[in-house]
Formats: structure tokens, C-alpha cells, sequence
């Protein structure tokens, strides 16, 4: 886990409050976090609403899953604005289910749209209140003015995806994505990039680590049919790959790095994140690649793109013995190992 973590600087400003409204909820209601990341909020008296599944780790109650808990349960709620507008939307979303005049406190990094937030909030919302200032953070309070229906299925969260069109030299198809999945609205530089760069036919069975909506696994779905392992850290991810996937001979899942697979695989291939929330984390992509030698099928095939900085040659060599360079531009590069 990354040190200094939005929830550590969080947890410093709320401890400093003299009174804490959170823990005065009727006895028989419990507090509510959305989005905490690492441990440093576990010291609150409440279950969480994880969109990571490490973060739900540290919690002795933790939802991580796409949908919201039973929210009748709860008399309060602390979101932890995230760094995408998109996914702070569809959460007051799920918390406009709440009874009126349930307190919500919103607490994040400035530099991490909180402002944007409170401006924005939805007319289910009353106006933001500033309760305090601090470790560059900022605490507001709003609450619930007119409750909405509940979220209650996953196919309800079609109706907030977007669409992305996937073009490649051979052919073209569409995507669904969700809020909060990496490249929401288009296909990231760096995985049209990997895309173009893959051979037609890649050994199987092959894993798309960190598959966001599954553009890999759709793509190599689209060219060759194979059997297919996905996973991501992020329920939403896996419900959108779910949604793509639709079809197809493949296995989602959820986890916080590479999951135990029935088998070993013939290749994985992915784009794999550098940042936890608003934090670089290089912790991700080493441990990821460590593994992925373990995974891998002898003569296994491991394609990686990432930023061109990112010192992942180093790292492929001394667990692979060599790294070779398959294509790049000037942001991206796309790496290529074999297992021997």
C-alpha cells in the first residue's frame, strides 16, 4: 500500500475535529464509509464500500462489489471523494436511496476534486456545509433532501455507461463502460497502442490483468475465440468486462493481484496501473510481474505496454532474464518475455 494515502491525510483532519457528529448515530444505525483506501480510517466504528478489493481488506465489514449494501442499515455515511467525478456521481446516486435528512459527510484531498464535488451535488442533496480545513483536506456535510429509488441490479448500471468504439486495422466494435473504470469515455493511448502491437493468434489460455472493461480481452475474443481469464481490483471493471464479455469463453475475476487460476496460461498480456487513487504506486506492476513468470505456461508469453518511464525493463529482466522492446511511440512502450 502506497505511504501517505488519501485516507491517511484524511483520517488526520477527522481525528482533529472536537466533536465527531459520526458517532453520535442512534444506537441501533451503523456509520457507513465509501471508498477508503488503505487502513488509516479503520479506526471508525463502521463497515465499508470498497472499489478496491485491498482496500476492503483491512476492514473487519467490507462490501466491495459494485452495488451498495443495504443502506437501510445505515444512519450516516462518509464518502471519500475519489479523483473520478464519474464515479463520485454514481455513489450520491446509490446514497440518494437513503432516508431524508440522512447526514453524509464528504471528505477528500482539495487536489482531488472535493470543490467540484459540492458544487455539483445532485438536487437530491441539500448544500454542502464546510466543517473543517486541513492536511491540504477539506470535511463538508450535506444530507438527504428527497430519496430516490434504490439501485437494486446490476443491469441497472447500463443505463449510466458509456460507449466506446473500439477501432483496430482489421475491425471495429463497441464497449461498455462504467464510472469509475480506468478510460471511461475512449481506449487508452497505451492499450491501442499494446492492440495494434499483438500478434493475430496468442497462445492459450491468456489472462487480461488489470482488464479495466475488458478492451483486451474483447479484442483477442474478437480475433481468435480463446479461453480467457480476466481480473481487476475494481467491482465496477468486472461488471463492465462482464457486460463485454457477454458470450464468451471466459472467467472474471475479482481481485487484488494476480488470482489463483485453474490452470497456468499461455500469455497474459496487459496495462497494468501505476497509481492508487491519486498516488504513484510502482508496487502494482513489480509484484504483478513477479508473478506473472509463475503463471505462465513453460514458453508462456507475457506482452506489457506502459509508459516509457516506467522502469518495468529492469524489472521483466531480472524475473523474465531478457525484455525485449516490441513497438513505441512517445509516450509508450510495449514490452515483450518469454518464460523459458
Amino acid at each position: 500500500m502506497p505511504q501517505n494515502s488519501t485516507s491517511e491525510a484524511v483520517a488526520k483532519l477527522l481525528q482533529r475535529q472536537p466533536q465527531h457528529p459520526w458517532n453520535t448515530l442512534d444506537n441501533d444505525k451503523k456509520l457507513l464509509v465509501v471508498n477508503p483506501d488503505g487502513n488509516a480510517l479503520t479506526f471508525l466504528t463502521a463497515d465499508a464500500w470498497c472499489f478496491h478489493a485491498g482496500h476492503a481488506s483491512y476492514w473487519p465489514q467490507a462490501f466491495c462489489q459494485a452495488l451498495p449494501p443495504r443502506l437501510e442499515a445505515y444512519g450516516g455515511v462518509m464518502l471519500v471523494v475519489a479523483k473520478e467525478q464519474a464515479l463520485n456521481q454514481y455513489i450520491l446516486r446509490c446514497l440518494a436511496a437513503l432516508p431524508a435528512t440522512t447526514p453524509i459527510w464528504l471528505v477528500g484531498e482539495k487536489r482531488g476534486g472535493i470543490n467540484s464535488l459540492v458544487k455539483r451535488l445532485p438536487e437530491s442533496f441539500s448544500s454542502a456545509t464546510k466543517l473543517a480545513v486541513g492536511n491540504h483536506c477539506q470535511l463538508f456535510q450535506t444530507e438527504v433532501v428527497a430519496s430516490l429509488p434504490p439501485l437494486t441490479d446490476d443491469t441497472e448500471l447500463l443505463a449510466l455507461a458509456d460507449d466506446i468504439t473500439v477501432i483496430l486495422p482489421e475491425r471495429q466494435f463497441s464497449l461498455k463502460s462504467l464510472p469509475g473504470v480506468f478510460s471511461r469515455q475512449r481506449v487508452d493511448a497505451g492499450t491501442q497502442l499494446l492492440l495494434e502491437a499483438l500478434p493475430q493468434q496468442l497462445p492459450t489460455p491468456i489472462l487480461d490483468f488489470a482488464c479495466g472493461n475488458g478492451v483486451i480481452a474483447k479484442t483477442l475474443h474478437e480475433r481468435q475465440q480463446p479461453q480467457l481469464y480476466a481480473c481487476d481490483v475494481n467491482p465496477l471493471a468486472i461488471v463492465a468486462t462482464a457486460i463485454n464479455l457477454s458470450g464468451a469463453n471466459a472467467e472474471i475475476f475479482l481481485a487484488d493481484g494476480l488470482p489463483e487460476l485453474p490452470q497456468a496460461v499461455g500469455c497474459i498480456v496487459s496495462n497494468p496501473p501505476f497509481h492508487t487513487g491519486l498516488k504513484t504506486d510502482y508496487t502494482i506492476a513489480r509484484e504483478f510481474i513477479t508473478a506473472a513468470y509463475s503463471r505462465l505456461k513453460r514458453h508462456g508469453e507475457l506482452y506489457l505496454v506502459a509508459n516509457s518511464f516506467l522502469p518495468w525493463p529492469e524489472v521483466i529482466e531480472r524475473t523474465f532474464g531478457h525484455c525485449r522492446q516490441i513497438t513505441h511511440n512517445n509516450r509508450f512502450t510495449v514490452y515483450y518475455a518469454k518464460r523459458n
